[in-house]
């Protein structure tokens, strides 16, 4: 498993980075922010996805369909939960921004992690 982590946090270090660079080409394009935005966290999801499956975890028979569906509930969770944490440790607890963007941030590496492990890429359920 040390393996697979190193390997998703890889990938999600690169999936960060695909999502920076097309929303900061598109912006400077003069496409919409929201736009650039979108265009680039889709970017990022995609890479995220096609370097899980085939690099992280392995699963290159995975069924495309229930697995991008697995696979695009559990980013919107770890996404929504992220912005919870961070929310609500800056607003009830005052916290330093950059600490609950942390704690955020390990929420959703965390839930991803597992949710692409356990739901998304289960070479049993191949």
């Amino acid at each position: 498993m040390r393996g697979e982590i190193s390997r998703f946090l890889a990938v999600g270090v690169a999936s960060n980075l695909i999502n920076f660079a097309a929303y900061f080409i598109l912006w400077n394009a003069g496409v919409s922010l929201i736009t650039a935005s979108i265009a680039g966290y889709t970017a990022g999801l995609y890479n995220s996805y096609y370097f899980g499956r085939r690099w992280v975890f392995e699963a290159q028979n995975t069924r495309h369909g229930l697995a991008t569906l697995r696979f695009t509930i559990i980013y919107l969770i770890g996404g929504i939960g992220m912005a919870a944490i961070i929310k609500g440790l800056d607003h009830l607890f005052a916290w330093d921004y950059r600490i609950a963007w942390i704690a955020g941030a390990a929420f959703a590496f965390t839930n991803n992690f597992l949710g692409s492990k356990w739901l998304v890429f289960n070479r049993s359920k191949d």
